[in-house]
C-alpha cells in the first residue's frame, strides 16, 4: 500500500460507521462492511479517488487497514432513510434523472440506488453526466456503465461507452449535453439494463441551468425525477417538468460538504490516470470524421489565400469559405496590424474568421472507433493542415481503430494537466469578428479596448492599390482583437 508512513489499522464495531476521505486504500481485515449498498467481505481492498469520502458501514465487527484520511465515526449508518426509499421506487422504474446543485450528493445517490437494484438481481446502469467530475469515463465525457453486482466505488466499474464532449462546463455546449446523454440513455435501455440512473451536473440555476435541465427532462423522460435540494432553488425546474413526469424531492446529507478545491484535484487526478497510458498517435484527418472542427474543413481558395498574404505579408495554412464565413488559418499568432488587415480580406468575403494553429498546441480530443463508437481520448500536439497529420498522445479505453476525431475545448501541457481552454464556438460561425472573446486559437480584443485601424503603410497601401484589389481597411473599421488569456 502506498504511504506505509501513513497506514493505520482500525477496529470498527458492528453498526457503526467510518467516513473515510481519498486518495488512499481501505483494506477489510476481518468482518464485513456496506459502502453505498455494495457488501464487503475479508480481504478486498477499496480504492478511494482523490476527495471522495466513503462511509464505511460495519455490518458486524470489523477490522481496517487504511491508507486514507480518517473522518468522524458515527454510531449507525450514514444513508438517510430517504435514500433507502427512492432505491425501493426505483426498482419499479425504467428512467430515473437526478438533478441537484453542487455537493447534494447526487452521485452517491446514483451509486447507492444502483447498487440496491444490483442487489435485487437487476441490471442496473449509471449514465454519468457530470462532465466537470467525471466518474465513469475520462474528463469531458458522458460515460455509461452496466453493473453486473454492486460496486462500493466508481473506480471499480468499466465504462461500456461513453460520449465525448470535451470540457469541464456545459455551459455552451447544451446540445451535446442532451444529445449525449439521451444516447447512452438509450444504448444502455437497448443492452437490456433497467433501471438506468442519470446524474447531471449541479449546473442548475439562472436560464442556462434551466434550459439545460429542463430540456435534458423533454429528452429523457424519465419515470422518476429526482431532485435534491437544500430549500426551494429547483422550484423553477420542477414547475417546467411535464406533468406526467413523477417528481420526488429529497434534502442532501450533511455529510456530502466537500472543500472547495477537491474538484480542481479530483480533475487532476483523472487526467493524470490517462497520461499514466498514453501512447503516440499519427492519424491522418484526411481518411478520418472530423467533428468540431468545422472551420479546418474548408476547400482551399488560392486566390483568397494570396490577397492574404499580400495583406497582411504572411501566408496562411489555409484560406477558403465555409458556408458564410471565410476562414483563414495561419501557423501562428498574427501581429496587430496583419490581423487587421487580413480581417479586412476576409470581411470582403463573408464573415471573418482566423485561427492559429499555435494556441491548439494540447488540445483535448475525443477519439471514436470506425463505427463512431467512444474509443478514447488524445491531446493533440501538432497539426499540419496541408498534409493533414495530426500528431498527438492517446489514452485508449479498447481497440486502437481509430475512425474520427473530436475536437475538445481544454488545453493540456504535456503531462495531461489543464493549463488553458477554448470558449464554445472556436471552430463554428458567429455573427460577425468583432463579437469575438478571444479564446485559444483565435484572435480578438475586449470591445472596450476597440480602435480605429490606422491607414495602410505605404507597402500595404501599395499592395492595395494593385490588380489584386486588397480591401483596404478605412479609419473608421473597428477590430476587437484580445491579448491571450488561460
Amino acid at each position: 500500500m502506498p504511504g506505509d508512513s501513513a497506514v493505520e489499522e482500525v477496529e470498527l464495531p458492528g453498526g457503526y460507521t467510518l467516513m473515510v476521505r481519498g486518495p488512499g486504500i481501505v483494506e477489510l481485515l476481518e468482518g464485513e462492511v456496506e459502502v453505498f449498498g455494495a457488501r464487503i467481505s475479508r480481504g478486498r481492498r477499496l480504492q478511494v479517488p482523490e476527495g471522495r469520502v466513503l462511509p464505511l458501514e460495519a455490518i458486524s465487527d470489523s477490522f481496517l487497514r487504511s491508507s486514507a484520511e480518517p473522518g468522524e465515526v458515527v454510531k449507525g449508518s450514514t444513508v438517510p432513510n430517504s435514500w433507502a426509499e427512492l432505491a425501493e421506487k426505483a426498482l419499479e422504474a425504467r428512467k430515473i434523472l437526478v438533478i441537484g446543485a453542487n455537493d447534494t450528493g447526487k452521485s452517491s445517490l446514483v451509486l447507492y440506488a444502483a447498487n440496491r437494484a444490483a442487489r435485487e438481481g437487476r441490471r442496473p446502469a449509471i449514465v454519468d453526466a457530470d462532465v466537470g467530475q467525471s466518474d465513469v469515463g475520462p474528463l469531458g465525457t458522458i460515460g455509461m456503465a452496466i453493473l453486473r453486482e454492486p460496486a462500493p466505488t466508481y473506480s471499480e466499474l468499466e465504462p461500456a461507452d461513453a460520449y465525448f464532449v470535451g470540457d469541464k462546463s456545459p455551459v455552451g455546449h447544451l446540445l451535446p449535453m442532451i444529445v449525449g446523454s439521451r444516447l447512452m440513455v438509450d444504448e444502455a435501455l437497448e443492452a437490456g439494463a433497467a433501471p438506468v440512473l442519470v446524474n447531471t451536473t449541479g449546473l442548475v440555476e439562472g436560464s442556462v441551468g434551466w434550459a439545460l435541465k429542463v430540456h435534458k427532462i423533454e429528452a429523457l423522460r424519465p419515470d422518476l425525477l429526482v431532485l435534491i435540494e437544500r430549500e426551494s432553488e429547483l422550484e423553477h425546474i420542477a414547475r417546467s417538468a411535464p406533468r406526467d413526469v413523477k417528481i420526488v424531492r429529497l434534502r442532501p446529507p450533511a455529510s456530502m460538504r466537500k472543500d472547495r478545491g477537491w474538484r480542481m484535484r479530483y480533475r487532476a487526478a483523472n487526467l493524470s490516470s490517462l497520461a499514466a497510458r498514453r501512447a503516440p498517435i499519427e492519424l491522418d484527418l484526411r481518411s478520418l470524421r472530423v467533428l468540431n472542427a468545422s472551420s479546418l474543413v474548408l476547400e482551399e481558395d488560392a486566390e483568397l489565400a494570396r490577397r492574404l498574404e499580400v495583406a497582411a505579408g504572411v501566408r496562411p495554412v489555409a484560406a477558403g469559405r465555409f458556408g458564410e464565413e471565410a476562414v483563414a488559418v495561419f501557423r501562428d499568432r498574427l501581429e496587430q496590424q496583419s490581423f487587421s488587415y487580413a480581417s479586412a480580406v476576409l470581411r470582403s468575403y463573408g464573415e471573418p474568421r482566423i485561427v492559429t494553429l499555435d494556441r491548439l498546441v494540447g488540445l483535448y480530443m475525443g477519439l471514436l472507433d470506425g463505427r463512431g463508437r467512444f474509443a478514447g481520448v488524445g491531446r493533440m500536439t501538432d497539426l499540419d493542415l496541408r498534409s493533414g497529420a495530426l500528431r498527438g498522445e492517446a489514452a485508449f479505453v479498447g481497440a486502437r481503430d481509430v475512425g474520427g476525431v473530436v475536437f475538445g475545448y481544454l488545453i493540456l501541457d504535456d503531462q495531461w494537466q489543464e493549463i488553458g481552454s477554448i470558449r464554445p464556438g472556436y471552430f463554428r460561425s458567429d455573427r460577425s469578428i468583432s463579437k469575438y472573446v478571444f479564446s485559444t486559437g483565435f484572435q480578438s480584443i475586449p470591445s472596450s479596448r476597440a480602435i480605429s485601424l490606422r491607414p495602410c503603410t505605404p507597402m500595404a497601401a501599395s499592395a492595395a492599390s494593385s490588380s489584386t484589389n486588397v480591401p483596404r481597411p478605412s479609419t473608421s473599421s473597428r477590430v476587437t482583437m484580445a491579448a491571450p488569456t488561460r
